[in-house]
């Protein structure tokens, strides 16, 4: 699923505050757990049940 780049850039201009963010399509389409983890990001539930 790509993001189209119009969108990417409004996005990156945002004023919008942290929770704001979170909440919105920004996070939900561009950060998943799947790209958290190709990263090497562990979850917190994973890191608890170690």
């Amino acid at each position: 699923m790509g993001i189209n780049p119009d969108h990417a850039y409004a996005w990156s201009r945002t004023r919008m505050g942290g929770w704001a963010v979170a909440k919105s399509p920004i996070l939900r389409t561009t950060i998943t757990v799947e790209r958290l983890k190709m990263k090497g990001y562990v979850s917190l539930i994973e890191y608890y049940n170690r």
